[in-house]
């Protein structure tokens, strides 16, 4: 198999593996409203669960993206300082950190579902 051929599928397994995570995000965990037999329906105390994990996620992804957003416009205003900086006027950059922070809620969310469900 030749390089470019390697190339060409590992960039479709790596597409495929972006999608399934965005199509998890934007649906019911990837379901599309099928119901799974076997699954029990969800009780109150598990969708206040999720509804507490998802509150939480939804502020360290406000902190977090309130915190890139400061951070580029603290780089544009006090350009050519001596700090460490994220470069975010690059496109793959900006792409990484709004990615990273996509996962980094969705961990959050995952931990605070499995710390509920211990306590």
């Amino acid at each position: 198999m030749s390089e470019h051929e390697k190339c060409a599928w590992a960039s479709l397994a790596a597409s495929v593996l972006v999608w399934a995570f965005f199509a998890m995000r934007m649906t019911e965990d990837g379901l599309l409203a099928v119901r799974q037999p076997g699954i029990g329906l969800k009780d109150e105390r598990d969708l206040a669960i999720e509804a507490r994990a998802d509150r939480i996620e939804g502020y360290v992804l406000a902190i977090a993206i309130n915190a890139l957003l400061i951070q580029a416009l603290a780089d544009a205003a006090f350009a050519g300082h001596s700090m460490p900086r994220i470069d975010l006027g690059s496109l793959p950059t900006l792409v990484f950190a709004l990615l990273t922070t996509l996962f980094v809620g969705h961990g959050v969310k995952q931990a605070v579902m499995i710390w509920s469900y211990r306590t």
